[in-house]
């Protein structure tokens, strides 16, 4: 999960960089994090892109930028990614409704209070929204079956789209696929999502489309271990929800 913290304090940081290794530590262990800090919303806007984050956490009193003058000059370029406000006021709460802030969190925070407001985000939601893009096409994760090789052409099987064909090296697509815990690779060039595996069978896996897709013989034992292992993180998860 990509995540930006603006805030001109660096001890505010830290604390909201170890509040979050915790939170997912302790209900998404399998989530990759990858977090980065901005002393300012001048610096930070300097260098936003729509659709970069999934997630911004937002100090409103900073010198320059406020975090509202922050967050409406991020919503006129990302109308989706979820803002949290971190300050110590409540004046700013009205105003924070106003860009579709996610959470309005008062410093000093505790722990429980960060989890609380992270919880009530739909973490869940979140990934739900995620996308890869390939060529400058869009596809949805949750949109995509598999992921195959057919000459020198990637093959993306999805749900509505039936099969994408992009004539770009295997290895590109596998990296951004790979980084998020439902894909799996399950021979050499060959990738699915275990979110739409229906079972497990001695050497492949049925879809929920009905598609088989083999996995290697070599590599049997391991598969079923990592597949068994994301079921009971998932199941850990929506049993924590």
């Amino acid at each position: 999960m990509k995540i930006a913290i603006i805030d001109d304090v660096l001890e505010c940081r830290s604390e909201i960089q170890l509040c979050l290794h915790r939170f997912f530590s302790d209900h998404y262990e399998d989530e990759s994090l990858c977090v980065t800090e901005f002393s300012g919303g001048e610096d930070f806007l300097s260098a936003f892109q729509k659709a970069a984050y999934d997630l911004i956490f937002i100090d409103q009193y900073m010198q320059g930028f406020s975090g509202i003058d922050t967050a409406r000059q991020i919503r006129q370029r990302d109308d989706l990614v979820t803002l949290v406000f971190i300050t110590t006021s409540r004046d700013h709460a009205i105003e924070s409704y106003q860009v579709r802030a996610g959470g309005y969190m008062l410093k000093p925070f505790s722990y429980e209070a960060f989890e609380q407001t992270m919880l009530l985000l739909g973490i869940a939601r979140l990934r739900n929204a995620r996308f890869i893009c390939v060529q400058d096409e869009k596809i949805l994760l949750r949109e995509i079956f598999w992921c195959d090789m057919d000459g020198h052409y990637v093959q993306i099987h999805t749900r509505q789209r039936g099969i994408l064909r992009f004539r770009v090296p295997f290895g590109l697509v596998a990296d951004k696929l790979l980084a998020y815990p439902q894909f799996l690779t399950c021979y050499k060039g060959g990738i699915v999502n275990l979110d739409h595996v229906e079972r497990i069978n001695d050497l492949d896996f049925l879809l929920i489309n009905g598609e088989k897709v083999l996995f290697s013989k070599r590599d049997k034992k391991k598969i079923k271990s990592d597949y068994h292992t994301y079921l009971f993180q998932k199941a850990r998860e929506e049993g924590l929800l």
